[in-house]
């Protein structure tokens, strides 16, 4: 019995210890839960404290000039709490949330009676429920889903909502914010759009009238095509009532109030200036546009509608890279004449042409369009960032000359016999391409590089092989390749998708910053009306190989451009070092130019966005845009060479080949710096 007792209490306190620790590690999931739940809240916090300003945002180029409003597309006009008028402010909180100065962003009775009629039809019923914080939210957030899982966060946002702003800011906001007709925004303008006049001088009828059409404006617009009247003075008495049971409103105005209804509202149509056709920015903001869309929706852990509310709403300052005297240079340019081609499938159909130029030390895009001639899309196809084309002769120096250059595989004086081939692909046939220029014979890679000789390429491939390539020009941030890309074709640009303007141009950059990786930015950072900043540009930065096979490679893209064979002869620039390649894919569907200088990398692309045969007089369309364009923006600049290692850099960097050094990145803050 004794021993019985002794186990007994020995057994109880393991029983305690196992308890205590299910105990505790519930308690650290709680107190995590709390934090992660804190934080969410905070950076909500944050974003809807600038989005309340309801204020288009601006875009600065490099010098500090405005090129664009973002949201300025809306027609909105704030107006100070101060002057609305109380009918009108009773009025949207008797039909929309009666308990508004009561609650703390939530309706609590009217939410429980929304989910006891939600699970009563299992799930089939809108949930409902909503009071006007959480209609404020729903606004600046832009989710609209009927998920049940949305709703508690917007019940969260409500709370959250309530914690910074007083009644007075969630109401003046959410009139100011709340759609009341056909591209009208906020209660100041609707007053405009439905009576002439302005808000503060609005009727009691006439308040009610605007906080009646609340859950469905275009039902209810006088100026359209319906008779909707008989809704009007119904949905209009409604509000009356309820505006005088909650007693914010005698019985006397309530009745003087119904007679002008029934007399018929006073409606005017007032003359506001549509801004249905505006948001036509250039393609550099449209590229900046979709980027911070992005950075934003992942750093602050929000969806892309959302942020596009808040770039849209929050008055922000984005400073974009863009150089204007660099961009309207290109555009001017895109606009001639001269290049537009009919189609011989499609007489609607003409050329299109695309252009991106970086900043070789900091990876900026100072210029980039999209098509040719004038634009006139908000943010439609930008082929400068979205087209994939062949790249032709244009992509050797990146699957060929890099790798196998920085793999000792080759160098500028190797040779290799120029004729014609057939090599060994797997298939019964082979692989047998061709020059376009004659064979020349036993050449060197510089020979080949000059005239842009397509046999020797293909052996240097033969001998890096395609899949070692593959995995090189990866590091170089084409994106594109595929498993399909794994053949000798590849040396010659033949691709599966395509690579677009905008990594060739990045995948150049390299070369001109001696091996130096730096992902393209279409901004540098973005500030608040407070001037805080809310984010920053990330900007990923890596060696990706050698300085001394950088310093090869731009020596061998000279070639081109001064050599006396060369296919890019008409690029050169006085007193300014020029690296260039040419680039032509199969029955000339394709046409383009990359190359730079000391001071920038630039790629145009030229053909048909369907697959056509490009007839220019035996010129080639994409390098005469890429001549034309540089040789202006390098007007006035310093005379300038590339860059000669010296011997003592060569052996330093030898020991650097293909170590995919990190030189770190600009990282975007996860919150706003205070």
């Amino acid at each position: 019995m004794k021993n019985d007792i002794e186990d007994m209490e020995i057994k109880k306190p393991k029983k305690f210890r196992k308890l205590k620790f299910f105990l505790s590690l519930i308690f650290v999931i709680i107190f995590f839960l709390a934090i992660k739940t804190g934080i969410t809240i905070s950076r909500w916090q944050n974003l809807a404290q600038d989005m309340i300003a309801n204020t288009p945002s601006q875009v600065l180029d490099t010098e500090g000039n405005i090129i664009a409003e973002l949201g300025n597309n809306k027609n909105t006009k704030n107006v100070a709490l101060s002057d609305i008028p109380e009918n009108l402010k009773n009025a949207y909180v008797s039909i929309e949330d009666q308990r508004f100065y009561k609650h703390s962003g939530v309706d609590l009775p009217r939410t429980g009676a929304a989910i006891i009629s939600y699970i009563r039809n299992m799930g089939s019923s809108s949930f409902g429920g909503s009071s006007i914080t959480q209609q404020l939210v729903k606004n600046l957030t832009g989710d609209n889903s009927s998920k049940v899982t949305r709703k508690i966060n917007e019940w969260f946002k409500a709370f959250g909502l309530e914690g910074i702003l007083s009644k007075d800011e969630i109401l003046e906001a959410y009139l100011n914010i709340i759609y009341v007709g056909p591209n009208i925004y906020g209660v100041g303008l609707g007053a405009e759009y439905y009576f002439n006049k302005d808000v503060k001088n609005l009727s009691l009828a006439e308040c009610a009238f605007l906080a009646g059409i609340n859950n469905s404006p275009n039902s209810y617009n006088p100026f359209g095509e319906k008779d909707t009247s008989e809704k009007i003075i119904k949905r209009t008495k409604t509000v009356l009532s309820k505006m005088l049971e909650l007693g914010y409103i005698s019985e006397k105005e309530c009745n003087e109030a119904i007679s002008q209804v029934d007399k018929g509202l006073n409606f005017k149509h007032g003359k506001i200036e549509s801004k249905e056709t505006n948001g036509i920015y250039s393609y550099h903001t449209d590229s900046l546009i979709s980027e911070i869309i992005k950075d934003i929706s992942e750093k602050k852990k929000i969806s892309e509608t959302f942020a596009i509310n808040y770039i849209y709403m929050a008055g922000l300052k984005i400073y974009s890279t863009q150089d204007t005297k660099i961009q309207n240079e290109i555009e001017k340019e895109f606009q001639k004449s001269t290049y537009i081609l009919k189609s011989q499938n499609d007489t609607n159909v003409t050329s299109q042409a695309a252009m991106v130029i970086i900043d070789n030390k900091t990876g900026e895009v100072r210029g980039c369009v999209g098509g040719l001639g004038e634009k006139t899309t908000s943010r439609g196809f930008n082929r400068a960032t979205q087209a994939l084309r062949q790249t032709g002769s244009s992509g050797k120096p990146l699957a060929v000359l890099l790798p196998g250059i920085e793999n000792n595989i080759f160098n500028a004086s190797t040779k290799y016999v120029d004729e014609p081939t057939t090599f060994n692909d797997g298939t019964e046939e082979g692989y047998s391409p061709t020059d376009y220029n004659k064979y020349r014979g036993e050449i060197t890679v510089r020979q080949a590089v000059e005239s842009s000789q397509n046999i020797p390429f293909v052996k240097m491939m033969e001998q890096i092989t395609p899949k070692k390539s593959i995995e090189f020009m990866r590091k170089l941030g084409i994106s594109t390749l595929t498993e399909k890309d794994d053949n000798l074709n590849l040396a010659l640009g033949g691709l599966d998708k395509g690579i677009s303007p905008l990594e060739m141009a990045t995948a150049y950059c390299t070369i001109a910053n001696d091996g130096i990786y730096i992902e393209p930015t279409f901004y540098t950072k973005i500030e608040n009306q407070a001037g805080v900043r809310v984010i920053k540009t990330k900007q990923k930065k890596k060696r990706v190989y050698s300085k001394d096979t950088a310093c090869s490679v731009k020596s061998l893209l000279t070639e081109p451009v001064t050599g006396s064979k060369g296919t890019a002869k008409y690029c050169k620039i006085d007193g300014i070092d020029v690296a260039a390649k040419t680039g032509t894919t199969n029955d000339e569907y394709d046409r383009w130019l990359c190359g730079f200088t000391p001071y920038y990398t630039a790629t145009t692309w030229f053909g048909f966005d369907k697959n056509e045969t490009i007839r220019f007089n035996k010129k080639n369309p994409a390098g005469l845009i890429w001549s034309n364009i540089m040789k202006r923006i390098h007007t006035g600049l310093a005379n300038a060479k590339f860059e000669t290692p010296s011997v003592e850099e060569l052996k330093s960097n030898s020991n650097t080949n293909s170590n995919n050094q990190d030189l770190g990145i600009d990282d975007i803050d996860d919150e706003f710096e205070q």
